[in-house]
């Protein structure tokens, strides 16, 4: 076992931590712009995350190696040449929601009042992830993040003042990339569907042990790249048991590129979940809520309600035979590379179920909060092989 002395990791500790600094939770201040947000994402996603090393096996993964971008224009392009209208949606995303913003609701709810708190507190909500109304149409807000315990608004949809300061917000961090204009996602989608293209998923493309996408030694490590992955996975209809991604792209030079990636209809959530944690805060923890009101503002909660009505997760299964090299302290300054099994390293967090049944969106939060840990893990401890 080769041993390593602490003075020669120092470099790349101190690297880790920068990195860290950069991709960390990155929380909207009141007077914070999109440009503001949008640079942030991009400054995390030029470092390009690091990458575990590890051995495939339930996740039909192998070894991940450090993304590279192919794009020909910058985030900060896209945002200069943008006209102004942040609110335009991409084609894969949807029609906007009420008065443009982003975010359309769930088909059907006809409430008036209260609604703007689904968006910014823990709700009682059903196994579809859909807000459970109280007789007047409000949301009902949770005391704890089981919500065991909730609360009626008033029948104006205000919060009674003995609750003021009870209610638990909702953390969205990074994920508030979801508020990009169209054509920084849509241009995020290009650029993965160019790297990913003609592959196809379990076979030409893999999953690092974080559950980052993996093509010909090139791994998706972008926040965007993976929140416009999501966002397609969701809405793309599947044929022949098959979802293929795909994307029309114009040349500089004239003519157009189509890009494409299929993924077997069985894989699309498990996917999915590996996708929005990817595009999320490494240091946080996902809630339903949060997993909801994202796909809120890409308005594709509707389908993410028809699609987790019948999904099942299992942490043991999706992760036995994972493994991930890591060094080890085994003495004071003395660091040592090891090979360990995710399922054992890894601290995982109980997603509050909602009715018991094993399936539905806590189940689906439950897999994406999982892979939310095992990729905090991996950037945090992993080294080269």
């Amino acid at each position: 076992m080769t041993k390593i002395h602490i003075s020669k990791v120092k470099t790349t500790i101190a690297a880790s931590i920068l990195f860290s600094l950069l991709a960390g939770t990155y929380m909207i201040a009141n007077n914070a712009s999109v440009t503001d947000l949008i640079g942030a994402a991009h400054a995390a996603e030029a470092k390009g995350n690091k990458a575990g090393k590890g051995k495939g096996g339930a996740k039909k993964g192998g070894a991940g190696t450090q993304g590279k971008r192919s794009g020909k224009k910058s985030v900060s392009d896209i945002l200069a040449e943008d006209d102004g209208e942040d609110s335009d949606r991409p084609v894969w995303a949807g029609v906007p929601g009420k008065d443009g913003k982003p975010g359309g609701g769930n088909a059907g709810d006809t409430r008036k009042k209260g609604g703007d708190y689904g968006d910014i507190w823990i709700v009682l909500r059903n196994d579809l992830g859909l807000p459970v109304l109280d007789a007047n149409g409000n949301v009902q807000p949770c005391l704890d993040p089981a919500c065991t315990t909730y609360i009626q608004l008033t029948a104006d949809g205000e919060l009674p003042p003995e609750y003021v300061g009870k209610t638990i917000e909702v953390e969205f961090g990074r994920l508030n990339i979801a508020r990009s204009p169209a054509k920084v996602l849509t241009h995020s989608l290009e650029e993965a569907l160019s790297k990913l293209d003609g592959g196809i998923y379990g076979t030409t493309v893999t999953l690092d042990p974080a559950g980052r996408l993996t093509i010909d030694g090139s791994t998706i490590d972008s926040p965007l790249e993976s929140l416009a992955l999501y966002s397609a996975l969701l809405t793309t209809p599947a044929v022949n048991g098959i979802v293929t991604l795909s994307i029309t792209v114009s040349n500089e030079g004239g003519g157009t590129s189509v890009y494409t990636f299929s993924v077997p209809e069985s894989d699309r959530l498990d996917l999915a979940a590996s996708a929005f944690a990817a595009a999320s805060d490494k240091t946080g923890t996902l809630s339903v809520s949060s997993v909801v009101g994202i796909s809120g503002f890409l308005t594709v909660d509707d389908e993410l309600a028809s699609l987790v009505s019948n999904y099942t997760y299992d942490r043991t299964a999706t992760y036995t035979g994972v493994q991930v090299w890591v060094l080890v302290e085994t003495s004071p300054g003395i660091f040592e590379p090891k090979l360990v099994n995710v399922l054992d390293v890894v601290q995982f967090n109980t997603i509050p179920t909602i009715d018991g049944d094993n399936n539905g969106i806590d189940r689906f939060t439950q897999a994406a909060d999982d892979a939310l840990q095992v990729l905090e893990y991996v950037h945090d401890n992993a080294i080269d092989q």
